[in-house]
């Protein structure tokens, strides 16, 4: 049968990809190019992220890391080398332990970061020492972890300084002192400790602070550049690390908090009143919050009160742990009153 003939037309197949029209697809160098941008930002942020964990892990562990100062060697006739452990730890602490004849009260001296014992106030403290034995009080001073002759460790700000006191705290129960015949004078770093360690032990009867801080955020967030010529934005990452090198958060428990708990306990505050690292209004608040009595010092450097102050000193801190700390003696402070600023 025949078939019919066609229309005369040609049967016209639909266009391939290739025949299409070009625009808006990317051509493989076009991609490559996009790709080649991605893995460089991608690459850039994983370094600044890097660079970030690893300043701030070198940040954290210089922060940490005492810079261990030997005491000077004591007379072996005068003072008592002696040894502890911090309380609830196997750590173990070095002291030089003077006891005054017929004492019923005693002091425990705690320095600050990288300091050692004798030596928490900037200068010699056997003035002091003297001064306090004359007022029949014994006096204890101790090398904090990671200081003098003491094991190593970490600096907590505190959080595991508190044990160390705590830990001379019980050396002197052991002596036969009673319960609330215990002094601490701290400075510093160690006044903070001792905030901590007193906020835990009633044992503590009066506490001394000198140019401790009321928040550790606050003197880091205003020093941090000044100490680690690095931006304030890398702080949070020094302090995560941190926390992870010692296993405490440094922020945790400030030491205004602390001090709301020893509310009814005797408690003086002592700043040099132009210090330019931890601002007065630190001992402020410190005072407000323990109900204590104040002393603001005419000093311009940090921890510098004791050496300015000189008799003065000896008289306010020698008359306020024998007026707290001894049986029978008639208050020699009068002239420092709660929440007072004595230039």
């Amino acid at each position: 049968m025949a078939v019919p003939p066609g229309n005369g037309r040609r049967c016209q197949l639909p266009p391939s990809v290739s025949d299409l029209p070009s625009r808006g697809v990317l051509s493989e160098t076009d991609n490559g190019g996009v790709m080649s941008g991605i893995v460089m930002v991608t690459s850039v942020g994983v370094c600044m992220a890097m660079l970030y964990v690893v300043l701030a892990v070198v940040v954290a562990h210089l922060f940490t890391t005492p810079r261990r100062v030997q005491p000077a060697a004591h007379d072996g006739t005068i003072y008592e080398r002696v040894q502890f452990s911090a309380r609830g730890e196997s750590l173990q602490l070095v002291a030089s332990y003077r006891r005054a004849p017929n004492a019923t009260g005693v002091v425990i001296l705690a320095h600050g970061r990288d300091a050692c014992r004798g030596d928490e106030l900037r200068g010699t403290t056997v003035s002091l020492v003297l001064e306090l034995a004359s007022r029949g009080l014994s006096v204890i001073m101790i090398d904090l972890r990671g200081h003098g002759e003491s094991d190593r460790a970490r600096l907590t700000f505190g959080h595991r300084e508190r044990r160390d006191i705590l830990g001379a705290v019980d050396f002197l129960l052991n002596r036969g002192y009673e319960p609330g015949r215990i002094g601490v004078l701290g400075a510093s770093m160690g006044g903070v400790s001792a905030i901590a360690a007193a906020a835990d032990e009633h044992a503590i009867g009066a506490l001394v602070t000198d140019s401790a801080f009321a928040s550790l955020h606050e003197v880091l967030s205003a020093q941090f550049t000044r100490l680690t010529h690095l931006p304030t934005f890398l702080l949070s990452g020094a302090l995560l690390a941190a926390r992870v090198l010692t296993g405490e958060d440094l922020l945790r428990d400030p030491p205004a908090q602390n001090m709301l708990r020893l509310r009814g306990r005797p408690t003086l505050v002592i700043h040099a009143r132009n210090d330019p690292f931890v601002p007065v209004q630190h001992a402020r608040v410190l005072a407000m919050a323990g109900e204590g009595t104040m002393w603001i010092t005419s000093g311009s450097r940090h921890l510098c009160s004791f050496g300015m102050a000189g008799r003065e000193y000896l008289d306010n801190v020698g008359g306020f742990f024998a007026q707290h700390l001894c049986a029978d003696v008639l208050p020699t402070v009068a002239m420092m009153h709660p929440m007072a600023s004595v230039a």
